[in-house]
């Protein structure tokens, strides 16, 4: 089966790819990497140096981010914080900059958000879901979670319209330096930690790796996947680059199965219906499997299924948030005809995209992630709590 475009370039820049024209590709971006890197280092220069000036929130802020493009399996994690913070009594509310949220909204969605004063609900543009976005408010109905470019102005619009948050959480905001953190969390993936070392368009660093000395908190995630020469190898390089950040290390497991169940009425809509991934396998038991997922970091979701044991009759790669159109839908109806597959699987991310019960004729069905700590959670989540507890909130 051919491979995608998005994974084809991917190997050009992470340098799994060793043909001469992906070798050549990295080469000659060395030189587009350096005008780059220095207007990066400028940007983060001048907020050190308080020329810039980070704006405080009346509450706490927990920002999580990365150091890398691409996927490093923030979301479920973001998950697990949201999760936690509930438990300890507190009611957080969630920032994203919401990356391709227009172009996945629905017309209805899109008109309802119009900037409109005589608008009933004059928070509706902040709120414009992306799928990152639509999979969070399905776990958690009652957290807010308000997207936007600018987080100050975000956050300022997500207090107003719910005053009893207490807490917000950044995703995704290590390198947006305007809204004021209290704890400054980054995720490291195992599989690809520092970015082949170069940044774009040669490498997937976002900035310079000395950038984690800003980091309060490194967590390396997908840390059962390495083995422990590699994982000992990171934690001494993040030592070095950040001797006072807290460090722990996460491993994504299999949490349970989603499928659209089909209403038995036109008028009812369809449910999600979620089953424990070991009795997933056992109904799935001689099914042929087709996995496919549109992440900026595929391998991850890839050694999750074979670390359940599955062998999947193909797995399809689309770029990060991938919207399906008609071509993408069309490569995964193909795909299924020349495997003769039974079932899709994918990503919870993936599955929110996707309004019918079975697009493509067979079920569709969606893996859910959680983390679990394998080293540090106890002194991460006092980390937490004291931070927490040394910023009042003041409205």
């Amino acid at each position: 089966m051919k491979q995608s475009v998005a994974a084809r370039l991917r190997g050009f820049v992470d340098s799994t790819d060793r043909s001469f024209l992906a070798v050549a590709f990295r080469t000659s971006g060395l030189a587009l990497s350096v005008p780059y890197s220095l207007l990066v280092r400028v940007h983060h220069r001048l907020y050190d140096l308080r020329i810039r000036k980070s704006v405080r929130v009346p509450c706490p802020t927990i920002s999580i981010g990365n150091v890398t493009m691409g996927g490093v399996g923030k979301s479920p994690f973001v998950a697990w914080l949201t999760e936690y913070l509930i438990e300890q009594g507190r009611r957080p509310g969630l920032i994203s900059r919401g990356y391709k949220s227009r172009e996945q909204a629905s017309q209805t969605e899109l008109k309802k958000a119009k900037d409109d004063p005589n608008s009933s609900d004059r928070f509706a543009r902040y709120q414009i879901f992306n799928d990152e976005a639509r999979e969070f408010v399905a776990r958690f109905p009652s957290v807010p979670y308000f997207l936007g470019r600018d987080r100050v102005e975000v956050a300022d619009a997500l207090l107003r319209s719910r005053p009893d948050v207490d807490v917000v959480v950044l995703d995704d905001a290590f390198q947006h330096r305007k809204i004021a953190r209290d704890l400054n969390v980054v995720l490291l993936d195992a599989l690809n930690p520092f970015g082949g070392d170069r940044l774009p368009p040669s490498g997937f660093l976002r900035e310079p790796a000395t950038a984690l000395a800003r980091a309060d908190v490194i967590l390396l995630n997908r840390a059962d996947l390495v083995d422990d020469g590699a994982r000992n190898a990171i934690r001494e390089r993040v030592l070095k680059l950040a001797p006072c950040a807290l460090w722990g290390e996460l491993a994504q497991r299999p949490r349970s199965i989603c499928r659209r169940v089909k209403p038995e009425t036109q008028s009812e809509r369809a449910v999600v219906q979620e089953i424990t991934v070991d009795e997933w396998q056992k109904r799935s038991a001689g099914s042929r499997v087709l996995a496919f997922c549109g992440l900026g970091a595929p391998a991850g979701f890839k050694r999750t299924l074979n670390a359940l044991g599955l062998d999947p009759v193909a797995f399809l790669e689309f770029p990060d948030h991938c919207l399906y159109d008609r071509n993408d839908l069309k490569r995964l109806a193909d795909a299924v005809k020349e495997t003769n597959a039974g079932l899709l699987l994918t990503t919870m991310k993936d599955f929110v995209k996707f309004n019918g019960t079975e697009p493509l004729g067979v079920p569709l069905d969606a893996l859910t992630i959680g983390v679990d700590f394998l080293e540090g959670r106890e002194a991460f989540c006092q980390k937490t709590l004291d931070t927490l507890a040394n910023r009042a909130v003041n409205r």
